[in-house]
This record gives structure tokens, sequence and C-alpha cells, in this order.
């Protein structure tokens, strides 16, 4: 008889395996954790945790981690820093999107990693969406199919599964899952046509996992896609045919958490067919769920199909670990290609190196605990000034709307580099964008780093590029066409 338990993935906190943690996962049986910034300091550390975790339990893990590029990064070094979905889908070429799976899954698979929750396979739209942004590959459904195929082949050639995501696809959703429950009205044959397209060539691809999302999809089910066995039995293991493992996204998500506890919505996962079922947080939800599924019990055939899904994944064979350096001449040409000039204003580029050129950059302090920076919050700053010597530097805030000097600083100033961090969602970045574009937009230049989106917000007076990034590769590339080069 399979233990319900087996299908649990769990978040653990830490950066070593803890009593508390191991105890847990001897008294679930959970088959997965979820590695999360808050259990990675560094690779070996990360490889030490995996190794004892496993040891004390006497079993092997399915190890899992968001390791997407671009927004989604736990590693401050160590790794390579990709630029992200969006700058891939700038450059529109499948070998560099193989290329970027291979080298993240030779990086991730010699920590004792199993799993990659990646990639994002949300078609964008035109329509802001808090949640996906420039994770998403696109608004071409066809590019975004034929390089997440190639990101899935490169990960799993080198051992490591991809989890393809968010099932049935929420590149139209205006609200962030994190935060509340998003609903989609599309019809469903465009609906299908598009955000189902990169999913089915993921599935073609022999993709190892399937995450679905906390949105409800009318044109299909009243019920949330996590919980829809119409979604996750009719189309995803009906229409496109996918025998792979099923995993929902985190339950502890607020779209989910605002409606139901934790643990009735993990049976109501387990309901509607998924393979895995993952807590990343909730503690005490994550003992509530083991003991109400093994009290309300599953249907053995789902189990074991579950659990011989689940088995498969953990004896992969790996590709050889690769070096770093080949992972930095891979991020730094996607970076490049990905840095377009969205708007020409009044701001001839480049613009030149000199006192009265003020760069503003985004303070990135009062984000330091929510954002993973390579080398830390600082790292951005470092980099903007020994690629702009001589010019004037300002911070912009992000999460506060106090401007300080800045509205000064910007009117002495005869040129102004603006590096927007989502000025749609932080107030400090709106705070800062709205002074620029009213007061300064002829001689402003804007660099999105976060959202392609801010581009609404600049007047047509401002010149603006847009770098689909915020790693360190991202920015240098950016810098590097905004700036006057060094002489």
């Amino acid at each position: 008889m399979t233990d319900p338990g087996r299908l649990f993935m769990f978040g653990v906190y830490g950066l070593k395996p803890s009593r508390q943690t191991v105890s847990l996962f001897k008294s679930t049986g959970a088959t997965g954790v979820l590695l999360l910034a808050r259990n990675i300091e560094t690779p070996a550390q990360t490889k030490a945790y995996v190794s004892e975790l496993e040891q004390r339990l006497g079993r092997p893990l399915l190890v899992a981690i968001d390791h997407e590029g671009g927004w989604v990064l736990r590693f401050k070094s160590g790794v390579t820093p990709f630029p992200g979905n969006a700058a891939l889908g700038r450059a529109r070429d499948p070998r560099l999107a193989y290329a970027v799976g291979r080298q993240m899954a030779r990086e991730l698979a010699p920590l004792g990693i199993r799993m990659n929750l990646a990639p994002v396979l949300d078609v964008a739209t035109e329509d802001y969406n808090p949640g996906i942004g420039i994770r998403s590959f696109g608004p071409d459904p066809k590019l975004a199919a034929r390089l997440g195929a190639a990101f899935v082949r490169g990960m799993q050639d080198s051992g490591v599964s991809a989890c393809a995501k968010h099932f049935p696809g929420k590149g139209a959703a205006t609200v962030d899952a994190h935060i509340d429950l998003p609903t989609i009205r599309l019809p469903r044959a465009a609906f299908s046509r598009t955000h189902l397209a990169p999913f089915r060539a993921a599935c073609a691809a022999g993709v190892d996992a399937v995450m679905t999302s906390h949105v409800r999809f009318p044109t299909f089910d009243k019920e949330v896609a996590t919980f829809s066995r119409k979604i996750v039995g009719d189309v995803l293991r009906g229409e496109l045919g996918y025998d792979g493992l099923v995993v929902s996204d985190d339950l502890c998500m607020g779209a989910i958490t605002k409606r139901w506890p934790v643990a009735e919505a993990t049976l109501k996962c387990l309901d509607a067919g998924h393979d895995v079922l993952m807590i990343a947080h909730d503690l005490q939800g994550m003992t509530d769920a083991v003991a109400l599924l093994r009290e309300a019990g599953a249907p053995e055939k789902q189990l074991a199909a579950a659990d011989a899904r689940i088995t498969r994944l953990l004896h992969r064979r790996k590709a050889p670990a690769a070096k770093l350096a080949e992972g930095a001449k891979l991020s730094a040409r996607i970076a490049a290609r990905a840095v377009v000039l969205a708007r020409r204003g009044a701001t001839a580029l480049p613009v030149p190196l000199s006192p009265e050129t003020l760069i503003v950059l985004p303070d990135f302090r009062e984000v330091r605990e929510r954002f993973t920076f390579e080398g830390g919050y600082g790292g951005p700053e470092a980099l903007a000034r020994r690629l702009a010597p001589g010019c004037a530097f300002a911070r912009a805030p992000i999460t506060t709307a106090e401007l300080g000097r800045l509205p000064a600083l910007a009117a002495a100033a005869k040129r102004v580099v603006f590096l927007s961090f989502e000025a749609r969602r932080f107030p400090g970045q709106a705070a800062a964008l709205k002074l620029l574009a009213g007061t300064a937009a002829a001689k402003t230049a804007a660099v999105l780093i976060r959202s392609s989106w801010d581009l609404d917000l600049c007047p047509k007076s401002m010149t603006v590029v847009d770098a689909a990034g915020y790693r360190l590769v991202s920015l240098e590339a950016a810098l590097s066409r905004v700036l006057a080069r060094r002489k």
C-alpha cells in the first residue's frame, strides 16, 4: 500500500538539515524537498545540505529548485546567472535555449539537485502581468514552444528533470497568484491555440514534469486549475497525451490560502490527479496535510502510478559537470542580443561619460531580503560605477516613495540615465519615473531592467532601452549600449 505522504514536496528552513527537518521527512515520508534562497549560501554548502539530509534519511529525495534565470535566482555565486526567458526570446535561437538548459543541468546535478522547476512556458500578452512579465519567452506561442522544448531537451539530456509551468498557461493573468486568485476569461479555441502551444511542445519533447497554476479558467472548468480534473485529466493527460509527473504549484500562495486551508487544498489537488503536492512554507500545514490524506485515503492505483513516476526521476543519468567560464560566455552572449532600443526619444545615444550625466539606480538595499543579486545587493551599483566613471550617481527608492534629493539632482543634471525596476509594481520606482517624465523627459534615457511593460509609463520624448533583465550581464549589456565608451 503506497503511503500518501510519499507524494509531498516540502520547503525547508536553514542552511543545514535541522532535527525538525529530518523528523518531518521521516514522519511524513515526503519524496521531495524544495530548496529556496533561505537554504542556499554557496554551491558547496548546498551539496553538503542535500548529501547530509539524504544520508540521515537513508533514501534519495527529489531535490528541486526554481532556477529559471532572470527574476528567479537562488544562488548569489558559484553558478551561472543567466538573463532569463525574455532575453532568450529576444535572441530567438533554440540552440541557445538548449545550451542554457544543458549548462544549468551540469551545474545543478553535481549539487544533488534532480529537478529544476523551469522553464516558464506562459505566453506573454499586451497586458501587464505582475507574476510573469519577463519570466516569459514572449508573446509568440510558436517561438515559446520551440525555445521551451529546446530548453527541456538541453536540461534533461544532462541529467536534471525539467518542469514546464504554469499549466495550462497564465500569461494572460493580470493578478499575481502569490497574492490572490487570477481568472483568465478567454475563448477555449483561442486559449488553446496560443497558451497551450508551448506545453504541447514540451510534452512532445518528453518533459519529465508539468506544474499546474493557481488560476481559474472558466472556459475549461469553474474549479481552479490546481483542483480541476478536467484540466489535469482531460486536457493535460487526455488532449496532450502526457504521462509524466504532474506537480502542483506551492499551496501556500495567496490564491489558495485566502480561500482554503493548506491541508484541504492538498486533498483537492490529489483528487484532481496530481502526483506531487508542494507546500513551501507552512510547517504545520505540512503535517496536517499528510495526516488528512492518510485519513481520507486515495485510490491505490493512483498512488502507485504517482510513486512509479517519482521513482523514475530519482535515477536519472547525469552528465559531466560544466565549466562556469562557458556559462559566463553564454550568458553574456544572450544578454547582449536581448537589449533593444524600445523608443527613440530626444536623448541621443550613447550618453557621454561626464559629471553632468546622472545615473539613477534603484535602491536595492530596500529589497535585499526579497531578491537575490550576484555578490549581494551592492553588485549592480558597483558594476554601474565601473562602467560610468566620472558620472554622478543617485538612488531612487523601490518600496518607499520618498525621493529625497533626487528632484534637485535631476534638475541640475544635463542628462539622466534611469534604471527602472518595475515601476508598475513598486511605488518608489513609480514616483521616480513620474518625476522624470514630468520634469526631465527630454534629457532622460530610461533603461527597463525588470519589466518591459514600464514602457507605457514613459513619455514619447524619453529615450527607452529595454534590457529584459537585471542580472549583472543584462545590466552590463544595457549600460554598454546606453553609455559612451571610455577613451
